[in-house]
């Protein structure tokens, strides 16, 4: 059983790493080299500022036009419901390697949001993941594409449990030079549903985005209980 370091969520933005309420986020496909033998991200609270580029008033790309309409963030439920789901304050959120996950050009990485509220939540669908950086909440690159063809059935979380889901990440050096390869803060992640988001630091995992690129490096898949 993979063990995660998590943060808590907090309304609001200040200092570099903890949640960012605010900032918009969509997706892209990802390849890359394994990331096998990584540690473990490290998680903090404290927010990177809000910067104009990583608004949600639109300025974040929007999910491609054969995906499922969404809430503006990039991410997305399925449901309909809304009553009784998890909200982005009462989760916390880590990154964990995938052992043996990614292939030629790209690697794995897991995004886990546990429940941190006394009672019992659900999470359906997929969240919104873009990475993150510049110090401020810049968004880096084009945020995540979904993963369609990956189960989304409804997560329910009792207190303290957790939901996963699985990040295809492209190596920015496949793009070359002129994708701008900048080192990210973290990720950005909407859980499905919400227009608050988390921001969960990188620690160890040295992710790298293309900051000058439209490419998408990103590929995120439906939620699926912790394992």
């Amino acid at each position: 059983m993979t063990k995660h370091r998590t943060i808590r969520t907090m309304c609001g933005a200040a200092g570099v790493a903890a949640l960012l309420v605010t900032a918009g986020c969509s997706a892209s496909s990802a390849d890359g080299d394994t990331a096998s033998g990584t540690p473990t991200a490290s998680t903090t609270s404290a927010a990177p500022t809000q910067s104009a580029s990583s608004s949600p008033s639109g300025e974040a790309s929007e999910p491609d036009a054969s995906e499922s309409a969404t809430d503006g963030t990039g991410s997305t439920d399925d449901s309909g419901a809304t009553e009784g789901r998890c909200q982005t304050p009462e989760l916390a959120g880590s990154l964990v390697p995938v052992e043996g996950g990614g292939g030629a050009g790209h690697y794995e990485i897991e995004v886990v949001l546990k429940n941190e509220a006394p009672e019992e939540c659900w999470l359906q669908g997929w969240p919104g993941v873009s990475f993150v950086g510049d110090n401020d909440g810049t968004q880096l690159g084009e945020a995540a594409t979904f993963d369609r063809s990956s189960p989304h059935d409804t997560v329910t979380l009792a207190p303290g449990e957790s939901a996963q889901a699985v990040v295809r990440v492209s190596n920015a050096e496949n793009y070359g030079d002129e994708c701008g390869q900048t080192p990210a803060d973290g990720l950005r992640i909407y859980p499905p549903g919400e227009k608050r988001s988390l921001f969960v630091q990188n620690d160890q995992l040295q992710l790298m985005a293309c900051a000058d690129s439209d490419e998408p490096l990103l590929q995120v898949q439906a939620l699926q209980p912790a394992s």
